[in-house]
């Protein structure tokens, strides 16, 4: 039996000390970036993942000075964070794995054909906001030998997506500008639906799409790349249906609270919009299931402790993640 822990967290705009990541915000200090680096080496610590799939990474030698601070050390870790080099100015995604693992990553930029979708005053959306990051794991152990995806992913934000010509004092203008952030937003889970149903072709391949969905589990959005609505077992999109691996977990713990479940928190009530998706091959009751998710864990009690600050100490909003970090513990049979 094999097992496989794979856990996300947004960083939280990890950058490198001095180099000003978004216009208007200060970069780091020397020691914002130490505080930074080490609160996420213990984060790391904490989840004990053997991947881990990371958001708003904007240069992959910030990740590398995090994972040389865990307590395993850089050599137990290998990483990648492609399109984040020096001179990056964005959000990437990145990939931290254990050393022993071979991974195999690429990134994806365009949405697949047919997926654009036309922005109202904008025109059509043709990219991801921050380009998927996709790796491939062979398990040749499981099930006679297979082959695990991962999907990382970091939707479009909900926040409104402005012309330079509008007033951001206008309401009107602020509903027009939500409306553009959530077509771009539908448009990118659309495409990201349609590499679901690529990956998900043939009788054993397991699939895992995890990230920031930047939306809940139950929106439009997230069961659009989901498409969890009931179909009979003779309807092809069956076989490309993902599951909340909270749900499929808790179908072996039932009763257990969804209270703690949470990723952030927005206006100060708790949300969930980092999640963790997977294919029928971990739902135990499925005939094609060959393992399970046994465990689904929420590190999320920094999300109250950042918003405390007094004296001389650091701003901790910008040290800790304002994201929880997801840990599925899957079980292969």
């Amino acid at each position: 039996m094999q097992r496989l822990r794979i856990a996300t967290l947004n960083c939280l705009d990890l950058a490198l000390p001095g180099r000003r990541f978004y216009p208007g915000v200060d970069p780091y200090s020397a020691d914002e970036y130490i505080a930074k680096t080490q609160w996420l080496a213990t984060m790391f610590d904490r989840l004990g993942a053997d991947l881990v799939l990371l958001q708003e990474i904007f240069h992959e030698q910030a990740l590398s000075d995090v994972v040389r601070q865990t307590a395993s050390g850089a050599k137990a870790w290998s990483l990648a964070a492609p399109l984040a080099d020096q001179a990056n100015s964005l959000p990437r995604l990145g990939l931290a794995w254990r050393s022993s693992l071979q991974p195999r990553f690429d990134s994806i930029v365009d949405l697949p054909p047919g997926c654009a979708a036309t922005v109202p005053d904008k025109g059509e959306h043709t990219r991801f906001s921050r380009p998927l990051m996709r790796a491939r794991l062979d398990l040749p152990d499981v099930a006679g030998g297979t082959t695990l995806t991962l999907l990382n992913v970091h939707l479009k934000s909900r926040r409104p997506e402005y012309l330079e010509s509008e007033d951001r004092d206008d309401p009107r203008q602020e509903a027009r500008a939500q409306l553009r952030a959530l077509v771009m937003r539908g448009a990118e889970a659309a495409a990201l639906r349609a590499l679901v149903i690529d990956a998900t072709r043939g009788a054993r391949s397991p699939l895992i799409v995890a990230g920031d969905f930047n939306d809940d589990i139950r929106s439009v959005t997230t069961q659009m790349v989901a498409d969890t609505s009931w179909k009979p077992d003779d309807r092809p999109q069956r076989d490309h249906m993902l599951f909340d691996a909270l749900d499929v977990e808790q179908r072996l713990t039932p009763g257990r609270g969804r209270d703690v479940a949470y990723t952030i928190l927005h206006g100060g009530e708790p949300e969930r919009i980092d999640q963790v998706l997977v294919s029928e091959e971990f739902v135990p009751q499925s005939k094609r299931a060959i393992g399970h998710v046994a465990s689904v864990a929420f590190l999320n009690d920094h999300l109250v402790e950042r918003k405390v600050r007094g004296g001389a100490a650091p701003d901790l909003a910008r040290i800790y993640s304002d994201h929880a970090a997801v840990l599925v513990d899957v079980v292969f049979a």
